[in-house]
């Protein structure tokens, strides 16, 4: 799965889904059409999972997800508040037409890779 459509698909589900743990939003993304795709590949479902999590850790990390990481011995425990200001704001932009045409744009012009830290500073150079 493409990180940019999960970027976005987790900051959807936060907006409009309101969920209160990572688990929730695991449930969330059954419906996403992405999501049911990665499912019937033949991928292993765990690369997903753990792909969304780190995702989550990264938006938490960045400001654009208010949460509270708690690491335990076998799993992460991942609360969630909401939104911030700025995930709203990248949301928003993320929703326009364009913007992933922009986003790969700046990602090739700084020879980057697709990753969530590398889609955050892509994406604050459009909002801000």
């Amino acid at each position: 799965m493409d990180y940019l459509d999960m970027y976005k698909m987790i900051l959807e589900i936060i907006a409009q889904k309101n969920p209160k743990d990572f688990q929730e939003i695991l449930d969330d993304s059954q419906r996403y059409q992405i999501v049911k795709d990665y499912i019937a590949s033949e991928e292993p479902n765990q690369f997903l999972i753990q792909n969304m999590e780190n995702t989550t850790l990264s938006l938490i990390n960045d400001s654009l997800i208010s949460g509270i990481i708690s690491p335990l011995k076998y799993v992460t425990l991942i609360k969630i508040n909401g939104l911030t200001i700025s995930g709203f704001q990248y949301l928003k932009k993320l929703q326009e037409e364009d913007t992933a045409n922009q986003i790969k744009a700046i990602l090739k012009n700084n020879k980057q890779t697709i990753t969530p830290e590398s889609l955050t500073k892509a994406l604050s150079q459009l909002v801000f």
